[in-house]
């Protein structure tokens, strides 16, 4: 079901402000640097090695964030990022809105950026580093000098980071690239409602569109039956070795999609980065009308393949049972969480299942542009409230879309015992006797 969420500003206390969609209070940075482009100094593989091992400057990744998350782009010997580093990408910079020099800001207070007493900025295509260092001498930062990654990557004794698993989200190069090739992939717009006015008018090239009504029924929204599937499958074209990608305008139903052909066992399923967003900041080409479906006779494999992906209610019971080693973790709203709104115009009972950890919603997992945010910081939000990657993580929402992204997010990051509560708040608060609620904001551990 297309839900349209509104964002609130909340502020995680961490030590760290964390500002979520809606704006903060700083001010904004000027808009003309202080210094020109060009005029900044150059850092040296000993420099950057010595502000890592001091602590005396920051190093900043202001390269795409795939790069950071795990892919080798603009030609550099090896993905990821150098440890120790923090992110802020140029494309962040890019970024229209009314809130975003709000998260800018915010950015550099949880990144450690703005108190800095100098900063070392790296990309690997002579771009990147000089606009996000003419965005920091705006923001007052004096003491900014540039690296080139590449000398980094190039030395393999020295350490890079990536996620384990950041290949279920692509860059829009990568998606060309499989689109040009010669492989079978298929490319999907996924969103809610018939062939949208904006799908008709400008797609991925050879994109179909994917209502997400084909795969959750109301009034829960809760996936629908296996068998219903594996149909849906089928009329898509989607069998257990058909290398999948989807987008949306909004990324959201994207990783419903994802996270649900997981489950039934799609092998090699990839949301892009950012969405559609992110394609046309890259400047390929798009095309206009409609796309037809292409049926396919036979899945490949027992649906689901992956049945601990996705788990029902009683799962869900199960994580509560043992608060010490699972969270049933939140994925809506502060004021959702503490039951001050339902969050849906279609239910009006407002609260969480009792025992569930909040593990904040969507700002807390997307960077300015809507990519994946570094999750390091995301982990810094759960550990307020008593979540670790150790665990047994279950993650809901209301229906699904929001936990789904998160998700596959923490697959991404390689935590391994993790799942969705498919029927979330929505099938939860059917039952108040068998499923005890709470409401008001919950102790920290």
């Amino acid at each position: 079901m297309g839900t349209t969420f509104r964002h609130v500003l909340l502020v995680v206390a961490l030590g760290l402000s964390l500002v979520l969609f809606g704006g903060c209070s700083a001010d904004e940075p000027a808009s003309a640097p202080e210094e020109p482009a060009g005029s900044y100094a150059t850092a040296t593989t000993a420099d950057v090695q010595a502000a890592l091992e001091s602590g005396g400057a920051v190093v900043i990744d202001a390269r795409d964030t795939n790069a950071f998350n795990g892919w080798a782009l603009d030609g550099v010997a090896r993905g990821g990022h150098i440890e120790g580093a923090v992110d802020f990408s140029s494309a962040w910079l890019e970024v229209e809105g009314d809130d975003i020099a709000d998260q800018l800001t915010a950015a550099l207070e949880v990144k450690g950026i703005a108190d800095a007493d100098a900063v070392i900025v790296y990309d690997a295509n002579g771009q990147d580093a000089p606009a996000v260092a003419d965005y920091l001498s705006s923001a007052g930062i004096g003491d900014i000098s540039l690296y080139d990654v590449s000398e980094w990557a190039d030395d393999a004794a020295l350490p890079m980071v990536s996620y384990p698993n950041y290949e279920l989200i692509v860059p829009a190069a990568w998606v060309k690239d499989a689109i040009e090739g010669d492989g079978d992939v298929k490319v999907f717009e996924v969103s809610w409602g018939e062939e949208s006015e904006e799908y008709l008018a400008a797609h991925i090239p050879g994109a179909v569109h994917i209502d997400t009504d084909e795969v959750e029924v109301g009034p829960m929204w809760n996936r629908v039956t296996d068998a219903e599937l594996e149909r849906f499958a089928l009329a898509n074209g989607i069998t257990v070795d058909t290398p999948v990608i989807l987008y949306g305008a909004d990324s959201m139903p994207a990783y419903r999609v994802q996270a649900i052909l997981t489950y039934m066992g799609v092998e090699d399923v990839r949301v892009l980065n950012g969405g559609f967003a992110a394609w046309e900041r890259a400047g390929y080409e798009t095309e206009s009308g409609s796309v037809a479906k292409e049926p396919v006779e036979s899945f490949g494999a027992t649906v689901p393949a992956r049945p601990d992906y996705i788990v029902d209610i009683e799962g869900a019971k199960a994580v509560l049972a043992d608060p010490a080693g699972s969270s049933l973790v939140d994925i809506r709203s502060w004021e959702e969480h503490i039951g001050e709104t339902p969050g849906y115009s279609d239910i009006d009972v407002a609260g969480r299942p009792a025992g569930a950890r909040w593990g904040g919603d969507m700002p807390v997992y997307r960077n300015p542009d809507g990519t994946m945010r570094n999750f390091a910081e995301v982990l810094d939000v759960w550990a307020e409230w008593g979540i670790t990657p150790e665990q047994d993580l279950s993650f809901f929402c209301g229906t699904g879309w929001r936990a789904a992204e998160t998700l596959v997010y923490a697959d991404v990051a390689g935590l391994e015992r993790i799942s969705l509560y498919d029927g979330g708040w929505y099938e939860w608060l059917l039952d108040p006797e068998a499923n005890p609620a709470e409401t008001g904001e919950p102790a920290r551990p």
